[in-house]
């Protein structure tokens, strides 16, 4: 197994077991409002957690595996880091045709590479809780791109383009 396959497998490992620990959590606190006899404060908290989990399920329509897997990773780090995420996905790159002729291997290191850069341009110094990254793919005739941007409320604070 190629090394940079292998960091993707065993990021998604470990995100695999966030998630787990994270649903464990989930399924405790609702049941933790519904032996208190509070079903509207359980169904507040499955709301808020179901709008969580919205970017995870734009990710996985992108039709592109390896894609998907350092989506996920990116994901999963800023969630780690406190930071919100919205990401907007293009149609095209919902069908597995778009993939068929834009996509090619050496594409993925570049774009991890990407991802990993715009996680290291948000600031250590603010809280994470103020931050909101706007991650839009974009498509591209022979390729593909992407704009990274990072929010303090309104105020834009990094931005990052990718394009192949």
């Amino acid at each position: 197994m190629f090394t940079f396959e292998k960091t993707l497998l065993y990021k998604q490992i470990d995100n695999f077991q966030l998630q787990r620990h994270d649903f464990l959590n989930y399924f405790q606190v609702i049941k933790g409002y519904i032996q208190l006899n509070m079903p509207e404060k359980a169904l507040d908290y499955l709301d808020q957690t179901i709008a969580e989990l919205v970017p995870q399920q734009l990710i996985y329509k992108v039709n592109q595996k390896v894609m998907i897997a350092i989506l996920l990773g990116f994901f999963f780090d800023l969630r780690l880091k406190g930071v919100e995420m919205a990401i907007e996905i293009p149609q095209e790159m919902r069908e597995e045709e778009y993939w068929q002729t834009r996509w090619q291997e050496e594409y993925a290191e570049q774009f991890y590479g990407y991802t990993k850069e715009c996680l290291d341009s948000i600031p250590e110094d603010i809280d994470p809780g103020a931050l909101l990254v706007e991650f839009q793919l974009l498509t591209a005739p022979q390729g593909f791109g992407c704009e990274f941007r990072l929010f303090k409320e309104s105020e834009l604070l990094a931005k990052k383009s990718f394009m192949i």
